[in-house]
């Protein structure tokens, strides 16, 4: 593929985004000048690359909420940590139940953390790891 359709890809990619119909796209693309199979085949292109980028967006959005779903569950274990240890609140538990809410919380944002960095590893488009053991014949 070439990289003046690749552009155009990206641009109409980019205009779908926004809100544009496909519709007005394909009205568009029609009053240009192109044949139909043509306009079938750069819409199907632009529709694989408008949910690629929204299946990216879901996940980096999911990842940040794991990662503030412990932060807030970390600070709450963390105040309850202090109000039980200095004897405010709840001083008949036992310890383990009071810390667990932290502990839970760090581990939380381990998981949203790591989910991050998986997504970020995986935005590299190299070889593959069967290319990098055997390259081709």
């Amino acid at each position: 593929m070439s990289t003046g359709s690749e552009n155009r890809i990206e641009e109409l990619a980019r205009e779908k985004m926004e809100g544009k119909s496909y519709s007005s796209i394909r009205n568009e693309l029609a009053e240009s000048g192109m044949s139909e199979v043509d306009i079938k085949d750069l819409i199907r292109q632009v529709d694989e690359r408008v949910l690629g980028e929204t299946v990216k967006q879901g996940d980096r959005d999911r990842a940040q909420q794991w990662y503030r779903t412990g932060l807030i569950l970390a600070v709450i274990g963390l105040i309850l940590s202090i109000a039980y240890n200095a004897g405010i609140i709840l001083a008949y538990l036992p310890a383990l139940l009071i810390y667990s809410p932290f502990f839970a919380g760090i581990l939380v944002m381990l998981y949203g953390r790591s989910l991050r960095k998986k997504q970020s590893a995986s935005t590299d488009n190299g070889t593959g790891a069967i290319r990098r053991k055997r390259p081709f014949k």
